[in-house]
């Protein structure tokens, strides 16, 4: 017999575990978009649960939920290990830009208040990147300007899968800034200039349309070397 626990005490019970199953989570996801744990590292529950001071329950549902975000994998007689980039990327980059475009046409035309605040903060970290800076450092301010972005997206379903596919592409977009940081940094830094300079006069259609144009940037520098 399944009880079901209404209490307020209850409740803030299932809210922690939730917080500290996600947290674990978007740690875990950011080793693995850093190349931190790279290509076919294999991921030890043991170890994670130490770390994290859990048992091995909740590190078990985050690799479930790295597999099925397909950026880890089960291997038998190994266990779970990173997923593998393969030339499929660029096809996931090219599906982004589609999204990102279809997008533009659902999301509502009315922007928060808040993303004012929000890009003049991201813009001014931007600003403050340079060729030399650590790549966690670049990567979490493109992770934020995504964040921002996606928030806008009134539609659930279209909403993760935008986040799904970001994450999935994460690690060739590491790969380029790795290799060519100065050109990876500016055109993030232009794409969040340009969408901070336009929070109030373009309706949120527009800033997608501004992403969708940064990534086809990208795809034309990278893509074909990617594809090879």
């Amino acid at each position: 017999m399944t009880i079901e626990l209404t209490s307020p005490e209850a409740q803030q019970l299932r809210q922690m575990v939730r917080s500290r199953n996600d947290v674990i989570f978007e740690i875990v996801r950011d080793r693995i978009c850093l190349r931190e744990y790279d290509e076919g590292h294999v991921i030890h529950e043991a170890a994670l649960a130490a770390e994290f001071h859990v048992s091995r329950t909740p590190i078990r549902q985050v690799l479930q939920r790295l597999v099925y975000e397909q950026l880890a994998e089960t291997r038998n007689g190994v266990g779970t290990i990173v997923s593998y980039v393969d030339h499929h990327a660029v096809d996931m980059l090219r599906f982004r830009i589609g999204l990102t475009g279809l997008i533009a046409d659902l999301v509502p035309l009315q922007l928060p208040t808040s993303l004012r605040s929000d890009y003049a903060r991201l813009r001014s970290l931007a600003e403050g990147l340079r060729d030399t800076s650590p790549v966690k450092d670049v990567w979490g301010v493109w992770r934020a300007h995504h964040e921002a972005r996606n928030a806008l997206i009134g539609d659930e379903a279209l909403r993760q899968m935008d986040d799904m596919i970001f994450f999935r592409i994460a690690r060739s977009w590491v790969s380029w800034l790795k290799c060519d940081p100065g050109l990876v940094r500016a055109l993030l830094e232009q794409e969040i200039a340009a969408t901070a300079e336009k929070t109030e006069s373009l309706p949120a259609s527009e800033l997608f349309r501004l992403h969708a144009a940064h990534l086809e940037l990208l795809l034309a520098r990278y893509g074909e070397d990617d594809s090879k």
